[in-house]
């Protein structure tokens, strides 16, 4: 018998509790049920792990419901926190990314409207966009500066720029994007990644709309946004 008729004919039982037993530890992910139009998957998501690069799917709606623990999910809207019984809806072809910003594991289910459980996968491109920020270059090039820059997605009016990998701010941060840059008259000019300004809704960056906080030893700089 077809197996598509057969997902859509036949009524499917599962059960979360057989499926983590079941599942595989090195993904986090099992999948459970699906029909021609649908895909059920449970998700077991460590500390700090999640699906933390911001992108979307083209073709299919998708419910995240958490049952155990805290999912942050994250997009060019805002961040929101979901606890055990609370969910979200996103339309297909919405831009997001999540993590587990707990100290346990994160349980919850994924339901997509297509039947290969969300396996074609979009990325907003890391191009630069036409917003420049200008730093003083002493901010910045204490240690050196290479080839790139990093910008690092904070709060939902900070974001941070630093010629350096910093854990803290990876930990603190949803997402780290390289930036393009130059320098020009004692300033490191940074090339905001198209995505970063799609996220925080920056047409353009004047010295009245935003406030530069650089670190005391000169490697990194908090750019906090003024609305």
């Amino acid at each position: 018998m077809d197996e598509t008729a057969t997902m859509a004919d036949e009524v499917q039982i599962f059960d979360v509790d057989e499926a983590l037993k079941k599942g595989d530890q090195l993904s986090g992910r099992t999948d459970m049920a699906k029909s021609p139009n649908s895909f059920v998957a449970v998700f077991r998501t460590r500390p700090r792990g999640g699906e933390t690069h911001i992108h979307h799917h083209p073709d299919s709606d998708q419910i995240l419901f958490v049952l155990k623990s805290e999912l942050t999910v994250e997009g060019l809207s805002g961040k929101y926190t979901l606890k055990p019984n609370q969910g979200v809806l996103i339309p297909a072809g919405v831009h997001y990314g999540f993590t587990n910003i707990t100290q346990e594991d994160l349980i919850f289910l994924s339901m997509r409207t297509e039947s290969s459980g969300g396996r074609r996968v979009a990325y907003v491109r890391n191009v630069a966009s036409e917003v420049h920020l200008k730093i003083p270059a002493q901010a910045l090039t204490a240690k050196g500066i290479g080839r790139h820059i990093y910008v690092y997605a904070m709060d939902r009016d900070t974001f941070g720029v630093s010629p350096l990998l910093f854990e803290d701010w990876n930990k603190a941060s949803l997402l780290r994007m390289n930036c393009e840059y130059e320098q020009d008259d004692g300033h490191v000019i940074a090339k905001l990644p198209e995505r970063l300004v799609q996220w925080y809704k920056i047409n353009k960056l004047t010295d009245s709309n935003y406030k530069l906080i650089a670190e005391p030893d000169g490697t990194r700089v908090r750019v906090q946004l003024v609305r």
